[in-house]
């Protein structure tokens, strides 16, 4: 079994914490020079030069001479070059399963978050949690074996899907979505199983609120909202620099939020949910492309294949923009609550700039230029295809879960891979 969690009390867990910040800083500010980190970090010179070397020695940081880190640009000062740091794009990379209706696709990026290899896949959800997970996984093993990258430098597997789930337990508590129950860590156990690497799995909002605080438009944002809408609608809060999860991972679940009455009904039975106006499902209900009185789990598909052709279509802007008017009371109670310095819109409906500009527009028009003015309200930089690879960068690269043994000794054992 893989470990996803280390010991605090351990003699080596100061280490990983203090690599993991190095890391962190390094990836944020490219060109960063010891001294600068060490100053940063409240480090001693020494230490900070002592836990650079390991990192530079093992291929994951790299050396780059007279760089300015905050303009990222080659310095023009006299005498003798500062010596910059920068992460190792090749260094390290991590994969990703992104489980969805619209785009379902494998993934791995390298240790700069970029995009190496890609693959969309057909919709593999069935009722069988573990069949789903060993379906997903024999994707991913095709990509990597297909891929050019190094697989034994794959940091680790990221898995993000419309779910409830606990990262205390390792397990999917729910998916309405899926119309799963808890499934006891088994689809975590699966891909230890197929791959030997250390698997996150998290709740598609919560993974895109982690690819856009280290990679997106969040960087440098402690406290932000991010909202994702697509067939449905979710959330997730960051304060602090840290995910909100509540007990069970309830946290986030906005499309319960009351709004106007619908002809049709929510996953939850309900007439009167957020997810029936200002969400995809809304905008095909107005459309009358509905069949049934309520939400059904099996036309996912043929409710994804239609929203696109909406998104894509210029005029089904003004449905688009109504829909994200619907959004605005449920925002602006949020917002209120938490005092956000930032809110992101993310999902293929949600990051539309029509849906955008309903929402601006019913924001200034009901609560005021407080809340249409001054807090910034943008589109998503982060993908949902891009989530479940970038989740499992910052869980396995960019923090203490990194085993950096296994890449520091190239001749020692690495992980097998086997069939999924």
């Amino acid at each position: 079994m893989v470990k996803n969690r280390i010991d605090a009390s351990s003699p080596a867990s100061l280490r990983r914490t203090h690599r993991g910040l190095v890391l962190s800083l390094v990836q944020a500010n490219p060109g960063v020079a010891r001294a600068e980190l060490a100053r940063l970090l409240g480090f001693s010179e020494m230490a900070a030069t002592r836990i650079v070397r390991e990192l530079v020695e093992a291929d994951i940081v790299e050396e780059i001479a007279g760089t300015d880190s905050r303009k990222r640009k080659p310095s023009k000062r006299l005498g003798r070059p500062k010596i910059g740091l920068m992460i190792r794009g090749e260094g390290l990379f991590a994969a990703g399963i992104t489980v969805s209706a619209y785009h379902s696709e494998v993934t791995i990026c390298d240790a700069n978050g970029v995009l190496r290899a890609r693959k969309e896949i057909p919709y593999l959800v069935s009722e069988d949690i573990g069949g789903t997970a060993r379906a997903y996984g024999r994707e991913l093993k095709a990509l990597i074996d297909r891929s050019e990258i190094d697989a034994a430098r794959i940091v680790g597997v990221g898995v993000a899907l419309a779910a409830r789930t606990s990262l205390k337990e390792n397990e999917i508590v729910r998916s309405d979505y899926f119309g799963w129950g808890n499934d006891d860590g088994l689809f975590q156990r699966e891909l230890e199983a197929a791959f030997g690497l250390p698997i996150r799995i998290d709740n598609i909002s919560n993974a895109l609120a982690i690819g856009e605080m280290r990679f997106g438009d969040a960087r440098g944002v402690d406290d932000f909202v991010l909202v994702h809408v697509a067939t449905l609608i979710g959330a997730a809060v960051m304060t602090g620099g840290k995910l909100v999860r509540g007990k069970d991972g309830v946290s986030g679940m906005i499309g319960h939020f009351r709004s106007e009455p619908s002809a049709h009904r929510c996953v939850c039975g309900r007439q009167d949910c957020l997810n029936l106006n200002a969400t995809g499902f809304g905008i095909l209900s107005k459309l009358g492309k509905i069949t049934s009185g309520r939400f059904d789990r099996s036309q996912l598909q043929t409710y994804a294949a239609r929203l696109l052709e909406v998104v894509e279509s210029a005029d089904k802007a003004p449905l688009l923009e109504c829909a994200g008017a619907s959004l605005a009371p449920a925002l602006d109670g949020v917002c209120k609550l938490l005092g956000p310095e930032k809110v992101i819109i993310s999902g293929y409906v949600g990051a539309n700039a029509a849906y955008i500009t309903g929402l601006r527009r019913a924001l200034g028009r009901d609560f005021g230029e407080e809340m249409s003015g001054r807090l910034p309200i943008v589109a998503g930089q982060v993908a949902p295809v891009q989530a479940a690879a970038l989740l499992a960068l910052s869980t396995f690269c960019y923090s203490d879960l990194l085993d950096f043994e296994r890449f520091s000794n190239p001749s020692g054992l690495v992980p097998k891979q086997r069939e999924a």
